[in-house]
């Protein structure tokens, strides 16, 4: 079938890893080995080598979601329950050996005009990482990927896209907690961005 055929593009898609080869033709370096986790993602990139990389490097990782998916929604209708292979196999094939975050945002912004599922995500990532901040970094991406879920349920009419929801979260959430496992990595939370703030100096 042709949803088949858009998932298969979106496996291959998400398979190349652009934050492994950019490093590794620019600048003749492993980001694996390189990085604390070993994760060939855009993160570690940027902090390996900052932006004139990174951004390459994140913009990639976010089409090879985004263009799976928007070359599926020229053709086909998006209410077909295949179609939520088309929005998870770009996650899937990253998932083999990076954590998948990145290209989960791109296959949700494919979605734009016709969906603002991007934003279910968008915002728990957001809260968590400002005002309650939830640490380690794993953790913060569970909590935030299980809100997009809950969201999609509550307020995605479409079984095909609530269908994608849940297949892109759970990859991404057995991915990460394969990590914590590994590291034993506990959750802890900080309240408040104003917390951070510098306090001001009494005269």
């Amino acid at each position: 079938m042709p949803y088949l055929i858009f998932a298969l593009l979106g496996y291959v898609s998400g398979s190349i890893l652009y934050s492994r080869l950019l490093p590794s033709h620019f600048r003749n370096a492993d980001i694996r080995l390189i990085s604390d986790d070993g994760n060939p993602g855009a993160g570690n990139v940027f902090k390996n080598f900052g932006a004139a990389l990174g951004v390459p490097c994140l913009a990639c990782d976010i089409l090879k979601g985004t263009i799976p998916v928007s070359l599926c929604l020229q053709c086909l209708e998006w209410d077909h329950p295949l179609f939520a292979l088309v929005m998870a196999t770009p996650v899937l094939g990253h998932a083999k050996k990076g954590k998948a975050i990145a290209v989960s945002f791109g296959v949700l912004i494919g979605l734009l005009p016709f969906s603002m599922m991007v934003f279910y995500l968008v915002i728990p990532f957001l809260c968590f990482s400002i005002f309650l901040r939830i640490n380690p970094h794993a953790w913060r991406v569970i909590a935030s990927f299980l809100c997009f879920f809950a969201a999609s349920l509550a307020y995605v009419p479409l079984f095909s896209l609530q269908l994608g929801a849940f297949l892109i979260t759970f990859t991404v959430i057995v991915k990460h907690i394969a990590f914590i496992r590994q590291t034993h990595a506990k959750i802890h939370f900080t309240v408040g961005w104003h917390l951070s703030r510098p306090r001001s100096r009494r005269n």
